[in-house]
């Protein structure tokens, strides 16, 4: 039987709480930690099990929490001196992945030469997804999957309506690969139901309210919209 993974996250400000709160909802062994002690007994209150009131920059305090086949996500915001510092003491306990916050580019140029650590930039990231969001309006949703290479959810353009996937030959014609397929429909309590296909939609026929989630070239989603 493989040994469950344990996540140890560091920093309880939004971002910090986001991650926490999700990993929780997937029931995944985690421990949380803040130097403030309001923020700890709020997460105690909420079913955190394992909150702990620490400063990270506190070596002996974060080696008796910390073993080395933790994943330790450093979510900190406000001090990039404790960031660095708490990271080099990580590296001493030989924590083989560690991933922390960078919050200015010139964070993110030192943070990325530490070892075994491997870099968050939400301001940055969310920024470049609103700034596509922005440009690219008839996308409901983008987010870059590799450089220039995008999934994307996109309404069904008006052309492809009554015709399925294959009929239209959207690989070949745009170089556009459609993953899943969004439906949505009214059931009996007049509500909108929406259901994702990911498997056998591609000799369905196509209606006005259908979504198609995509991965392809930012050049190529545009084309085939246009």
């Amino acid at each position: 039987m493989s040994k469950v993974q344990r996540y140890v996250l560091i920093g309880m400000g939004a971002f910090g709480q986001e991650i926490a709160y999700t990993l929780k909802e997937h029931h995944e062994d985690i421990i949380v930690m803040d130097k403030n002690l309001d923020v700890i007994n709020q997460m105690k209150l909420d079913g955190f099990d394992f909150a702990v009131q620490l400063d990270s920059t506190d070596a002996p305090a974060l080696s008796r929490f910390v073993v080395a086949d933790d994943i330790v996500i450093l979510s900190m915001g406000e001090s990039f001196e404790d960031n660095i510092i708490t990271v080099g003491i990580l590296t001493r306990l030989k924590v083989k992945k560690v991933y922390t916050r960078a919050t200015k580019i010139i964070h993110e140029e030192i943070l990325s030469q530490m070892r075994n650590t491997e870099i968050l930039f939400p301001e940055k990231e969310e920024g470049k997804r609103f700034a596509l969001k922005l440009i690219n309006r008839d996308f409901l949703f983008k987010d870059e999957y590799a450089p220039n290479v995008y999934i994307t959810e996109i309404k069904v353009p008006e052309k492809f309506v009554g015709k399925s996937i294959i009929e239209i030959q959207i690989r070949s014609k745009y170089e556009v690969n459609v993953i899943a397929l969004k439906t949505s429909e009214v059931n009996n309590t007049l509500k909108d139901q929406t259901s994702i296909n990911y498997l056998g939609f591609e000799n369905q026929k196509l209606s006005k309210n259908d979504i198609l989630i995509v991965i392809g070239k930012e050049e190529s989603i545009k084309e085939m919209i246009n």
